[in-house]
């Protein structure tokens, strides 16, 4: 992704994208209609996509045969998602989450999206984000136009 500047927030330069799966991707451990196909739309915009969860339903490896380009890494604490995010360049990435486990790489993160959908957020996940939408669509769609970036991060 190229240079962002935003004014009285400072500048954006992202490259990774790392998601949470269980209620971010998926709910009720199926994926959300249409999450695979704005995947791809992502990729093709440039960021790497990384794939974290402490797989509470033990899906997280079966789901991604799927979808190609994207290796699914199991985390077992909050402290390990933010481990992987520190260890891929924390001021080049954007997390997305929604729970108590994606805190830790939210608070890593140069940027931090907290989606509330049908399986709910933590309210430390909604008061570490940056950014909260009600969708993990609305995340994607604020990603890939960096006009909507600016108007919600600009003071």
């Amino acid at each position: 992704m190229k240079m962002i500047a935003i004014p009285g927030y400072g500048s954006l330069e992202l490259e990774n994208l790392v998601l949470d799966l269980n209620g971010t991707l998926t709910e009720s451990g199926d994926f959300i209609p249409g999450v695979l196909d704005d995947l791809k739309k992502l990729k093709a915009h440039g960021f790497k996509i990384y794939i974290l969860s402490g797989d509470t339903r033990g899906t997280l490896k079966q789901a991604f045969p799927k979808f190609s380009g994207v290796e699914p890494i199991v985390t077992k604490t909050a402290l390990d998602k933010r481990a992987f995010v520190e260890s891929i360049g924390a001021e080049r990435t954007v997390c997305v989450g929604n729970g108590n486990i994606d805190v830790e790489m939210f608070k890593a993160a140069r940027l931090s999206i907290c989606t509330v959908q049908a399986e709910g957020a933590t309210t430390q996940a909604i008061l570490e984000a940056d950014i909260v939408v009600i969708h993990i669509k609305h995340a994607f769609e604020i990603l890939l136009d960096p006009k909507k970036l600016i108007a919600t991060l600009r003071c």
